[in-house]
């Protein structure tokens, strides 16, 4: 069975998810800190890219981002002595992709998805910045 573009998730959300995936990836390929804290990373990473994989189901694309959020947020938090508090950007641009449909409210979804841009891009710079 083929998925429609009427029943996919929207490009937005797709860019979102994404980016929640992505942004927390340079300043930890760029440290070069001991392999230690790698299998971490990689086993979180994994878990933010299963949104991605979803697209052709709105429904469990917002459940899985509403999901992994949830679990990320105590993950970031604990694993913060380990460097896992560089994922937390991640659970707010998940929860902004599950709800950035222009579909379903155009005028709340570009307010968030220009918000997840904006986040996705500030905490880019900030990491930039600090010369990671």
């Amino acid at each position: 069975m083929r998925a429609t573009a009427r029943d996919s998730v929207h490009p937005w959300q797709f860019g979102l998810a994404v980016c929640a995936a992505v942004t927390p990836l340079p300043p930890i390929v760029a440290s070069g800190d001991g392999f230690f804290v790698l299998p971490l990373v990689v086993a979180t990473t994994v878990v933010l890219a299963i949104p991605l994989f979803l697209h052709a189901r709105p429904s469990a694309f917002k459940r899985a981002t509403g999901t992994i959020s949830a679990v990320l947020l105590p993950w970031s938090l604990i694993g913060a002595w380990f460097g896992m508090f560089l994922f937390f950007p991640s659970i707010p641009l998940l929860l902004l992709a599950a709800f950035a449909d222009p579909r379903r409210r155009p005028t709340a979804a570009k307010v968030l998805a220009g918000a997840g841009l904006l986040l996705a891009a500030a905490v880019a710079l900030l990491w930039w910045g600090r010369g990671y």
